[in-house]
């Protein structure tokens, strides 16, 4: 803060030391928690940015994350080097399972329906955002969530002409590119007969709430609600067999979710659901992971310091599995605990339930070995 007021005075220049420790905040919120005096600090090391970037220029990385996530297609092209990228693992990057294609889709495996396998009438009809971290690294996040959905009676779509969320151009300080895509977006889903639009990407429904109703202003256009996952599985899980066998779980609570959104306790409700799993939770669950989107590409080994203190608190616990509500934390938390030398799993929620879901529903063994093979 007190950098970006020495600019904002004209004491100092937009130097690359000066954009250097922009590039460091993940993020992550917490010292807007703890600041009493409420201070918007993410807002305005943002403001900070972008007025960098007009003066100076992307730089070579910031260049490079735009251009690839303003056309899908070089995106979905590119997403082999996601790991070289972002330094990680390609296990870390890439999910365990293959996602969803179509604009319509409905759970048909082991018999489940889009009604949940009940023959009651559909619930109703919702639109599914993956979000770049679900589309193009980690699909599996993807299908289970349509799983999950359908088994609960809703009508999964996902429509084509979706675009990146605009949180890495937030970030990157270039709102006017944030802006467009807000703009892309809120076209397609607004367009679409749905009553919810539902995102299992914590940082992407934190985009939605708290950024687009400013990049929005401009254009006099008005953002369509968008809620995560967790909020549409609340009191709703109940209703579902489940069954696993006994597990120790821990859960890390995304800053984007957590401090971002007040949904941390959801993330538990749904566990508590979940036969056999037991819940041990770390020494500060919402301590972020260091994964920070840019700042993972641009500063790997501050990346690597943060997640490897994450890494000793999940040792500590002696969990199984990771649970957490963010596809890109659990990237991060993957390579963690692989550079740790730790066995632990990480899952996101929805996965955790539809491998619950499948041991129950599929009515071949309800021994948990569904769950079995997502930990192994």
């Amino acid at each position: 803060m007190a950098l970006v007021e020495a600019v904002l005075d004209g004491k100092l220049r937009v130097s690359e030391a000066y954009r250097d420790r922009l590039a460091t905040c993940t993020g992550c919120l917490a010292c807007e928690a703890q600041c009493p005096a409420g201070v918007p600090v993410t807002t305005i090391i943002h403001a900070a940015k972008e007025q960098a970037l007009q003066e100076a220029g992307p730089g070579i990385v910031g260049a490079a994350i735009a251009a690839s996530l303003r056309h899908p297609g070089l995106m979905r092209s590119l997403a082999w080097l996601a790991p070289v990228a972002l330094h990680y693992s390609g296990k870390a990057v890439r999910g365990q399972g293959p996602g969803v294609r179509g604009k319509r889709v409905r759970s048909a495996e082991c018999g489940v329906r889009s009604d949940g396998g009940t023959g009651r009438t559909t619930k109703g009809r919702v639109v599914f955002f993956p979000g770049c971290a679900v589309r193009y690294f980690q699909q599996d996040i993807e299908r289970a969530s349509v799983e999950v959905l359908g088994a609960l009676g809703y009508e999964v779509v996902i429509p084509d002409g979706l675009v990146c969320c605009g949180r890495p151009f937030v970030s990157l300080g270039d709102r006017d590119a944030a802006g467009d895509l807000a703009r892309k977006n809120t076209e397609v889903l607004a367009s679409l007969d749905a009553d919810a639009v539902v995102t299992a990407c914590a940082s992407c429904g934190l985009t939605f709430k708290r950024e687009y109703p400013a990049l929005l202003a401009s254009s006099g256009g008005k953002p369509v609600r968008v809620i995560d996952i967790h909020e549409l599985l609340a009191g709703q899980l109940q209703g579902l067999e489940l069954a696993a066998d006994p597990v120790r779980v821990t859960v890390h609570d995304p800053c984007h979710l957590g401090r971002g959104q007040g949904l941390a306790g959801a993330v538990r409700d749904a566990l508590r659901l979940v036969p056999g799993a037991d819940l041990v939770e770390m020494e500060e669950p919402g301590r972020c992971c260091g994964f920070g989107g840019v700042m993972r590409a641009t500063h790997p080994a501050l990346s690597k310091e943060i997640g490897g203190a994450k890494a000793g608190d999940i040792a500590r616990t002696g969990a199984q599995l990771v649970v957490t509500g963010c596809p890109g934390c659990r990237m991060q938390l993957a390579d963690s605990l692989r550079r740790a030398g730790s066995p632990a799993t990480v899952l996101h929620t929805v996965q955790v339930i539809e491998a619950a879901m499948r041991n129950a529903e599929c009515g071949v063994r309800n021994d948990g070995s569904e769950t079995a093979a997502l930990i192994k």
